[in-house]
């Protein structure tokens, strides 16, 4: 029997089941393997791992070897295509320098780059040396001496051998947005209905040149269905080329325009009396803390003239559907004032009724995923305070293994031994490219007794590790994935592996529970394996296997229906517009703004930095993949041309960057679509490692330039998030 795509779907992609109370579909499940040409052709269901959006795909396998990618149409989030990342998965998985077995350095020194003069062992001996290595830090300095940088996949572990220290990279990216949200709505992020609205407002979002697919299809099905679209952004954007109106804002200033627009709907009374009065609380106290904040005060701080602030919060508050998207980093996550920002926007939506309303700001629609536990509780943790201080920002970190931290804060705890000394580092899918200031990052690593990599990649973090731990890439794992970043309804994608691991690989879980087991403590860790995945699917009613069987998704109902407002997990039930939690803490209960907060460019070589992630590059993962490099094989420097002139600076010249904290050079691209007084520097680029051949030498790594501040920085600030605030400083330039 010969299955084409389109039967496949229509016998098995329907979904599983209903999440909200509805049966199940009951399809028949139908073939996924057949012959075609004298091929064995295979259909599988998987979750892309290339960013967060885990978008559901269909992968075409024949004769054992994947061939093509392509989105599951029944999917809110692929909706039947992928991004050009999530095309290119595949060059990850056959990638030929990727690594194929565990390895440790037989070198002395950490040089992201040079060769560790790698020698193979098998996962026994790997493991073995591992857990030695964290015992002999725990057994002398206490757990606290073993740290766990990067995404949350190490919590378990950590809570079983009782150290505090999971520091993820969530400060360079969207921890502002979280806890500006969960303050504001008690939930971490919202769902921004652009495909629904008629009235969008962008500050520094641009998710359609970053290629987050959901997000970006949304904001082009909104303009088609003939929604206005105004974009602030220092640089003509992919998102600014679709707008009405482009305002090239000073760079961290958008701050005092949100807070001029609230002025202007509030004092001309334009917002929606019967909305504010049932859903938020403290409208008060913020229609007080905004008179002075004028269009005309805001005109001096931003560039923006007083009368377009105006005609836009009108505009905005006409009673049409409307919504400001706010994704991660942006104008919100790099500069000072970011949570402010964050909730200003959010006050802003509130006060029009834009929230829970189609077409504005909708509360996520989450399933819900069940947990197996661990067979024992871990030990009570003795050392409770963490090593990237984030102890000391109880808002965000509610805590020891809670809450995101101050991932820049890290190198000068370490080389300062506070509080307390680091020996061992354990690192998750992070680079050096991800990291500020890395020569400071290097520096710290050097005081470490013991560096774990787990990684795919022979990247430069790779090489200045003792032991590199191999991961599967996604396309050979299972996964089970809740859709949360843009959910409108409830669904759960379901994902088998589409091959076997080609080389000596595991699933990061696995390799966790490997070491713990070499250390006694893998009674404190939750079941994995095909335990863990049925589990998961407990309260539905249906196994991994039989879910992928009938479809490889479990949807709710599409249908819109509003959440309640009065029952938020906020101090009063409601929306927060003045917020108590904040005033007892010590920070400023509504949004407001400080002038110190923004940076001035002083002489001609002087500019302001802001950065971009490529569409079709995912931060540092992307770069040896063979498809993407073809598209984009090396960064550079975005200049104005009319500015670039006056430096003598030609398109393709070096020109050196330096700040405070470090230098670089990077080749020049002349554009009129930015600010003469800003550039841009397009991140994830830089590899020196010579292992990564596609990816080496590829163009200037922004961090290189950027300040890693101490978690003093934030306190000065009064940042109740501790944000990276990776691009508050100046950038000078010239011609090499």
């Amino acid at each position: 029997m010969d299955l084409s795509r389109r039967q496949f779907f229509k016998l098995g992609g329907a979904g599983v089941a209903a999440i909200a109370g509805i049966t199940a579909f009951g399809l028949e499940t139908g073939a996924k393997t057949t012959t075609v040409s004298g091929k064995k052709v295979e259909y599988k269901h998987g979750v892309c791992g290339m960013c967060e959006m885990s978008c559901a795909y269909i992968g075409k396998i024949e004769n054992g070897r994947l061939v093509k990618l392509e989105g599951n149409p029944l999917d809110q989030h692929s909706r039947g295509s992928l991004c050009a990342k999530g095309n290119a998965g595949i060059n990850m998985l056959y990638d030929p320098d990727r690594f194929k077995a565990p390895m440790l350095k037989t070198t002395a020194g950490r040089v992201p780059g040079a060769d560790p003069k790698w020698k193979k062992l098998d996962w026994d001996k790997a493991t073995e040396l591992a857990a030695s290595e964290i015992k002999k830090a725990i057994d002398k300095y206490g757990p606290q001496s073993v740290i766990w940088i990067g995404h949350h996949r190490g919590t378990d572990f950590l809570k079983a051998i009782g150290s505090p220290n999971d520091i993820s990279h969530q400060s360079t990216c969207n921890a502002v947005r979280q806890l500006a949200c969960q303050n504001t709505l008690g939930t971490i992020n919202y769902v921004p209905d652009m495909a629904n609205s008629k009235y969008i407002m962008c500050f520094g979002w641009d998710q359609v040149g970053k290629a987050k697919n959901s997000l970006a299809r949304a904001l082009i099905e909104g303009k088609a269905n003939g929604a206005k679209l105004i974009v602030f952004d220092p640089r003509f954007s992919t998102t600014a080329s679709k707008a009405d109106e482009w305002i090239p804002i000073r760079p961290g200033t958008d701050l005092a325009v949100i807070l001029a627009m609230l002025n202007i709907v509030i004092t001309e009374q334009r917002y929606n009396p019967e909305f504010v009065a049932q859903n938020t609380a403290g409208f008060e106290e913020l229609a007080v803390s905004i008179t002075g904040y004028t269009p005309e005060w805001a005109e001096g701080i931003s560039n923006v003239p007083a009368e377009t602030i105006k005609r836009i919060a009108r505009e905005f508050s006409s009673g049409i559907p409307a919504v400001i998207p706010i994704h991660k980093r942006e104008a919100i996550q790099s500069h000072p004032g970011g949570f402010e920002l964050v909730r200003a926007c959010l006050g802003l939506m509130a006060i029009t009724g834009n929230v829970e309303r189609e077409g504005g700001a909708l509360l996520p629609r989450t399933a819900s995923i069940s947990f197996p536990k661990a067979k024992e509780t871990a030990p009570q943790m003795k050392v409770k305070k963490r090593v990237d201080g984030g102890h000391l920002f109880p808002l965000a970190v509610t805590g020891p293994l809670a809450g995101p931290g101050l991932y820049q804060s890290v190198p000068d705890m370490i080389l300062n031994n506070k509080p307390y000394p680091v020996k061992v580092a354990i690192i998750y899918a992070q680079s050096l490219q991800s990291m500020p200031n890395p020569d400071k990052w290097v520096k710290a690593f050097s005081k470490l007794d013991f560096i774990i990599n787990i990684n795919s990649n022979p990247d430069d973090m790779s090489t200045i590790a003792d032991l590199v731990l191999p991961e599967s890439v996604y396309l050979e794992r299972a996964e089970i994935a809740a859709r949360s970043t843009n959910a409108k309804y409830q669904q759960i994608a379901i994902g088998e592996p589409m091959i076997k691991p080609l080389f000596d690989t595991l699933d990061a879980g696995e390799i966790i529970k490997l070491i713990a087991e070499k250390l006694g403590v893998d009674q404190y860790l939750p079941p994995g394996g095909n335990t863990m995945l049925n589990f998961k699917l407990k309260k539905y009613n249906v196994t991994f296997r039989e879910a992928l069987d009938r479809g490889g998704l479990i949807s709710g109902s599409k249908a819109f229906k509003p959440m309640d407002l009065t029952k938020l997990k906020t101090e009063s039930g409601k929306i927060q517009l003045h917020s108590p939690k904040l005033q007892e803490s010590g920070y400023n209960p509504v949004p407001y703004y400080d002038s110190k907060w923004v940076l001035t460019p002083k002489t001609e070589n002087e500019f302001y930095l802001v950065t971009t992630r490529p569409p079709m590059h995912r931060h540092t993962k992307s770069h040896n993949m063979r498809w993407l490099h073809q598209i984009m094989p090396e960064g550079y420097v975005l200049v104005n041309a009319d500015r670039a002139k006056k430096l003598n600076i030609k398109d393709g010249d070096m020109v050196q960057l330096e700040t405070s904290y470090g230098k670089g050079q990077g080749k020049a691209k002349l554009t009129q679509g930015i600010r003469p007084d800003t550039i841009c520097i397009p991140h994830g680029f830089g590899q020196k490692t010579p292992f990564m051949r596609l990816a080496k030498n590829d163009g200037f790594n922004d961090g290189e330039i950027m300040p890693c501040y101490p978690k003093e920085k934030n306190i000065e600030l009064k940042d109740p998030a501790g944000a990276c605030l990776d691009c508050n400083m100046l950038v000078k330039m010239r011609r090499v």
